[in-house]
């Protein structure tokens, strides 16, 4: 059923996409794929709402979801709840730190709510185990130019030519 939700909902059949998808949850409730999924069909619709509560109902099946606090923190983000997505977002790393793009988002995020120290942290961090990522620092660069640490930015940014080049 996600299979074909996810088939509906690429080729702009959300009516379907939606009916497979609630069929899939009806059918096996810790699907995390469907709940996801389904969110992003709302999305599609302008229903994010709609999209919180279906990922709230999966996260009471399946909390520790690094994937449904993480669609949860964008849904939260759209609808203007920075401060509650940052929880989702931070939540979401904190489940799988190993998770590149996890660990960027919850750096923009803390970084979008005045946590800068922090969000280099994060970033830091995670190019440890992430020493390639452009996105990851590409962001280092670019909070310690806001910062007015030109030599940390020119550091970061060096970097990203250097991995261009290869």
């Amino acid at each position: 059923r996600v299979a074909l939700g996810t088939y509906f909902a690429e080729r702009g059949n959300a009516a379907a996409a939606e009916r497979e998808l609630q069929s899939a949850i009806h059918l096996t409730p810790s699907s995390i794929p469907a709940y996801v999924n389904l969110a992003d069909v709302y999305r599609a619709l302008g229903r994010d709402a709609e999209g919180e509560s279906i990922l709230r109902a999966g996260l009471s099946r399946v909390p520790e979801s690094a994937a449904l606090h993480y669609s949860l923190g964008l849904v939260l983000t759209r609808l203007q709840r920075r401060d509650t997505a940052l929880r989702e977002f931070t939540r979401a790393a904190g489940l799988e730190p190993g998770n590149a793009r996890f660990a960027y988002v919850n750096a923009i995020a803390l970084h979008s709510n005045g946590k800068v120290d922090a969000a280099i942290a994060q970033l830091r961090a995670a190019l440890e185990t992430h020493p390639g990522d452009v996105d990851i620092i590409s962001a280092l660069a670019d909070f310690y130019r806001q910062r007015g640490d030109s030599a940390q930015a020119t550091r970061y940014a060096d970097r990203l030519q250097q991995l261009s080049r290869n």
